[in-house]
């Protein structure tokens, strides 16, 4: 063999030890925002029910790393989604990723920046989040018999979800797994329904329930406009008798619900993260 067909063969035995797979990062809103909470045993116990009618996340800081600190993708950038047009939305792809356990994914739910990609959102929809300085900003309408409540609330909270885990094959899985020549997607989803949740935490037990509940919402519209406002959540007192605000300190309704919007982040439907607060 001559010494061109040797460099050539060596070149491609590197070429095929090289095993790598490629990651797309989508977003979804679930059927809850899509679609819209129900009454009963799948939605409100209290009566209610309610429809989305924007459902605006801003996304950034996407990665994709393993165990001892490897990115093997990273896409800092902002990205602004309507959760509630239908289906899956497209933030990023990385592809080339060695492939191996990539158990290490977490992303930030925090205000965009100015530049931020629009992803079934509009300009307007941005400046709308840069203005309020929100993360998160959720309009719609809820309604129990006759009665109807409108809202639209902005929350401002910078969130970081970390060490990102999801059912996968019938196993808890952290991260992701990419195989040689892959196509894997990760979900962050998100549930908007945790907004109403009546505990700040996970249930201590099976027999604690937690449920979803607007009364105490739907009481804070002192003006009995049909509108709620912040403000007006704000003057609303939790009912410690429904509510359980787990030892965190949520004395009104807009700090309950301001609290809980750090847990709307999931991974893979409803696969957990380990949320803690972006500092400044």
């Amino acid at each position: 063999m001559n010494k061109l067909a040797l460099l050539l063969a060596a070149s491609t035995l590197v070429a095929c030890s090289e095993e790598t797979g490629a990651v797309t990062v989508t977003t979804w809103g679930e059927d809850y925002i899509e679609e819209g909470i129900p009454a009963g045993d799948e939605g409100f116990v209290d009566g209610w029910s309610l429809r989305s009618d924007k459902f605006l996340v801003a996304f950034s800081h996407l990665e994709v790393a393993d165990g001892p600190g490897e990115v093997g993708g990273l896409e800092a950038q902002s990205f602004v989604v309507d959760n509630v047009k239908p289906g899956r939305k497209k933030l990023a792809r990385f592809s080339e990723l060695e492939a191996k356990a990539w158990d290490s994914v977490s992303y930030r739910i925090e205000p965009p920046s100015t530049d931020a990609t629009l992803v079934s959102a509009t300009a307007q929809d941005l400046a709308l989040l840069r203005r309020g300085g929100y993360s998160i900003y959720i309009e719609g309408t809820a309604t129990k018999e006759s009665v109807q409540k409108t809202f639209a609330l902005g929350f401002g909270n910078a969130t970081q979800y970390s060490h990102c885990q999801a059912e996968q094959d019938g196993k808890t899985t952290l991260g992701v797994v990419v195989a040689n020549g892959s196509e894997e997607t990760l979900e962050l989803t998100t549930h908007g329904d945790h907004f109403f949740y009546d505990r700040l935490q996970g249930s201590a037990g099976a027999n604690i329930q937690t449920s979803l509940r607007f009364e105490t919402i739907a009481l804070a519209d002192a003006d009995d406009d049909g509108v709620l406002t912040a403000e007006e959540l704000e003057a609303q007192p939790i009912d410690l008798e429904l509510y359980d605000p787990s030892g965190l300190p949520a004395d009104n309704i807009l700090e309950f619900m301001t609290s809980l919007s750090r847990t709307v982040g999931h991974f893979r439907g409803e696969g957990e993260c380990t949320w803690s607060q972006v500092e400044d």
